[in-house]
């Protein structure tokens, strides 16, 4: 699902089950994976890799080059410039972990 003024731009890949919440830009060569969520507002930069239900929380910003593991947690606001391991929830600027995915 891809909602009101999302950018999806030339290269990425989307897959099944994603949702691209309002005003979200997904920019060139981005792989989002099956059942992720992007939140309204947020930026993934290009060549950004977004695993299997990985959630990317309201405004957050995910700079170029970036892996998010499967089922990672990318808090509100996080400014993400290291890879996020899966099933770990990262928050701040810039993003640190906090948290394993399940205790939120």
């Amino acid at each position: 699902m891809v909602m009101a003024g999302a950018a999806i731009n030339a290269g990425a890949v989307v897959g099944e089950n994603v949702i691209v919440n309002t005003g979200a830009i997904i920019e060139h060569d981005c792989r989002i994976g099956d059942s992720a969520q992007i939140g309204p507002g947020a930026i993934i930069c290009g060549g950004v890799v977004v695993g299997e239900g990985a959630f990317i929380g309201v405004g957050a910003c995910i700079v170029q080059s970036i892996k998010i593991g499967a089922q990672a947690f990318v808090s509100a606001g996080a400014v993400v410039t290291k890879d996020v391991p899966p099933g770990v929830v990262v928050r701040g600027n810039p993003a640190r972990p906090c948290l394993r995915a399940g205790r939120r």
